[in-house]
């Protein structure tokens, strides 16, 4: 993302946020996510579910006080996280299904894998906060910025593809026959 990218209005909240941490920027991102099942219930016995989930920027809600790419490239890094996050729950449903070869086991463990998910990218937010911003160590963001480019490179293949931005944006399954699942299995602990 860039400067023009940044459109949010500045509210009171996020100005003691700024000021507080010593931020000129504030990016707001996260990460969205849908189960799509087969519109017809005899086919819910034949064809799998199909998951997405697609990291997202909020132009709307991001907010910028001054011109600094730093602190820029610093925010962009929680975009690279959810998407890492993301992929990694890409990753474990896909190869639950491959194991399982069963149908039903993705829409019976999305929802774990979906909080596994935030839970990876809530600690890496952590972890990243308190080294880059709270305790500004030396070097703590090149760290990051290197590791997170080296876990993307390792997971490329499961990288967001344009057909999940689609699904995003149209908020109505893509595939044809599908539908958004009305209701989902709570995570199972």
């Amino acid at each position: 993302m860039t400067r023009l990218d940044y459109q949010g209005k500045i509210s009171p909240e996020v100005e003691k946020i700024m000021t507080d941490y010593n931020l000129t920027a504030l990016a707001s991102v996260g990460i969205w996510s849908v189960l799509d099942i087969p519109k017809k219930k005899k086919d819910r016995y034949t064809n799998y579910e199909i998951a997405y989930f697609v990291p997202a920027f909020d132009k709307a809600t991001s907010s910028l006080k001054t011109i600094d790419t730093i602190q820029i490239e610093i925010q962009n890094l929680y975009f690279d996280i959810c998407e890492l996050s993301a992929r990694f729950a890409r990753k474990e449903l896909k190869e639950l299904q491959d194991k399982s070869k069963s149908v039903g086991a993705i829409s019976i463990m999305y929802t774990t894998i979906k909080d596994q998910m935030h839970q990876k990218r809530i600690s890496m937010y952590k972890q990243y906060f308190k080294e880059v911003i709270e305790d500004r160590i030396d070097g703590a963001f090149l760290k990051w910025r290197k590791q997170i480019d080296e876990a993307l490179e390792q997971s490329k293949e499961w990288a967001t593809t344009p057909k999940e931005c689609y699904r995003f944006v149209l908020q109505k399954p893509v595939e044809d026959g599908y539908i958004m699942a009305p209701t989902l299995i709570e995570p199972l602990k």
